[in-house]
C-alpha cells in the first residue's frame, strides 16, 4: 500500500474523533463567551449554573450530549440553558472537520484551528454583548504575528510571511480605523467600534495583507444583507441602528481560510 493511501485512510478514520475534539473545544469557547465579557477567569472556578451558582456535574459537561441530557435546563434549579451552548459546540466540531478537509491533519490545521475558535467566540460575544474582548483580538494579533515568524522554523508552509502578517494587521486595523474616523467626522456619530478595528487587525495577521480586501468584501456584503433584512422585518431598526459587525468580519475570515 502506498504511503499516500495510508495517510488518506488515517485522515478518514480521524473524522469522528476530530469532530469530538472540536466540540470539546467548543465547550471551552462557551466558557470564554460567558466569562470574558464579565471579566472573569476562564479557568477557575469550575463550570457553574449562572442562575443558582451550583456546580455543573461532570456528565453534564459532555459536549452536545450534556445539553440534550439536561433538556436545556440546569440539573439543580431547572433554569433554562441557552441554545447557544449547543450551537457553539456543534459549530466548533464542524469547523474542525472543515479545516481538516482544507488542510489535512498537518501543521496548517494546528495553526488555524485556534484562530477559527477565536473567530467563533468573538462573533458570538459581539452578537450577545456588543463588545469584543481584547483578550481575543489583541492577543490573537500577537499570536498571529508570532506564528508568522515561527512558521519557517516549524515548517508551517502556506502561512503568511512575517512581513505579510504585519502588513495584514496594519492594513486590517488601519482601514477600519480610517473608516470609523471618517464616519464620525461626517455624521458626528460613532460607527465602527475599536473592537472591530482590533479584530480585523487580528484577522489580517492570520490571512496576510492580500486576504484583507476579500474579508472586507464578504463582511460588507453579508452585513448589508443582514441590515436590510432586519429593516424589512422589524420597524424598530433603521440605518442609524447600531448592529454588531464582528460576526460578519468573522464570516469573511472563515471564507478566506476555508
Amino acid at each position: 500500500m502506498r504511503w499516500s493511501a495510508v495517510v488518506s485512510a488515517l485522515e478518514q478514520a480521524w473524522g469522528f474523533p476530530l469532530f469530538v475534539l472540536g466540540t470539546c473545544f467548543g465547550s471551552f469557547l462557551n466558557v470564554c463567551i460567558t466569562r470574558l465579557p464579565a471579566g472573569e477567569s476562564v479557568v477557575f472556578p469550575a463550570s457553574r449554573c449562572r442562575a443558582c451558582k451550583a456546580r455543573v456535574p461532570g456528565w453534564a459537561n459532555v459536549p452536545l450530549m450534556g445539553y440534550a441530557l439536561l433538556r436545556a435546563r440546569c440539573a439543580h434549579c431547572r433554569a433554562p440553558i441557552s441554545f447557544r451552548y449547543f450551537l457553539v459546540e456543534l459549530a466548533a466540531g464542524v469547523l474542525a472537520l472543515a479545516l481538516r478537509r482544507r488542510f489535512g491533519l498537518g501543521r496548517l490545521f494546528c495553526a488555524y484551528f485556534p484562530f477559527t475558535g477565536a473567530l467563533l467566540a468573538a462573533a458570538v460575544i459581539d452578537f450577545e454583548t456588543g463588545v469584543i474582548p481584547d483578550a481575543i483580538s489583541v492577543w490573537g494579533t500577537v499570536a498571529g504575528l508570532m506564528l508568522s515568524w515561527c512558521a519557517p522554523a516549524l515548517s508551517v508552509h502556506g502561512f503568511p510571511s512575517p512581513l505579510g502578517s504585519l502588513l495584514g494587521a496594519l492594513l486590517g486595523g488601519g482601514v477600519l480605523w480610517a473608516a470609523a474616523r471618517g464616519y464620525h467626522a461626517a455624521t458626528g456619530r460613532d460607527g465602527l467600534g475599536g473592537g472591530d478595528v482590533k479584530l480585523l487587525a487580528m484577522i489580517g495577521a492570520f490571512v496576510g495583507w492580500n486576504g484583507v480586501p476579500g474579508v472586507l468584501l464578504v463582511s460588507a456584503l453579508t452585513g448589508s444583507l443582514w441590515g436590510v433584512g432586519l429593516m424589512v422585518l422589524r420597524k424598530d431598526v433603521s440605518l442609524t441602528t447600531p448592529l454588531p459587525f464582528a460576526p460578519f468580519l468573522c464570516a469573511g475570515a472563515l471564507c478566506r481560510v476555508l
